[in-house]
């Protein structure tokens, strides 16, 4: 393959970028790249052929910036902690479904899968229903791991515990436990069962 320059490849990144946003109507962001309509109309007549002729123009087309104010305010929502990274890996490790890993981590399907291979988790398909003595089990573990807290607020590492001091499978820990905050049934009197 033939070496490309960075600015050759940023330029052909950057156009690809610019037809996708007029593809998409993105009219605010094209006009932050300060491109006259004239320029827009000849961008988007490039065919095939127009497109890899970039690769002889060695100057950068566009000027980039680094917001470094706005990555340093949202590089903590980016950049996974080594101990997020790791609670994420053991939850994926014991069988955490794609939901459980959703509301802490956003993931995509086909990341969620890699992890899924990496740590040797099988998909078992629906999750199965808990048994009653199950059912039991979470309720008591589940209600002394929340002691005083909403049981909405339990964390991924809460229910790493609850796994760990029950040994069920977390996509049935999952759906009962959602289960029973979408039915509302989140104190002892609702359920009848002694914590």
């Amino acid at each position: 393959m033939r070496y490309l320059n960075p600015e050759t490849l940023l330029n052909q990144s950057l156009v690809h970028y610019v037809l996708h946003c007029s593809v998409t109507k993105s009219v605010k962001t094209l006009g932050a790249l300060g491109l006259e309509p004239e320029d827009l109309r000849d961008l988007l007549r490039l065919n095939g052929e127009d497109l890899a002729r970039l690769a002889t123009v060695k100057e950068p087309l566009f000027k980039i910036q680094f917001d470094q104010a706005l990555w340093r305010r949202k590089r903590s929502e980016i950049l996974l902690a080594a101990s997020d990274r790791q609670l994420r890996n053991a939850l994926i490790a014991a069988g955490a479904p794609r939901a459980m890993i959703q509301r802490w981590w956003p993931t995509r399907h086909a990341d969620y899968a890699h992890l899924r291979r990496v740590w040797g988790t099988v998909g078992t398909g629906r999750p199965r229903a808990a048994t009653e003595d199950e059912d039991r089990l979470l309720w008591r573990e589940w209600s002394a791991i929340a002691a005083e807290r909403s049981f909405e607020t339990l964390g991924a590492r809460d229910y790493l515990e609850l796994h760990k001091r029950t040994n069920i499978d977390l996509q049935v820990i999952w759906s009962v436990t959602n289960g029973w905050i979408s039915e509302g049934h989140i104190d002892s009197k609702a359920r009848g069962v002694g914590t």
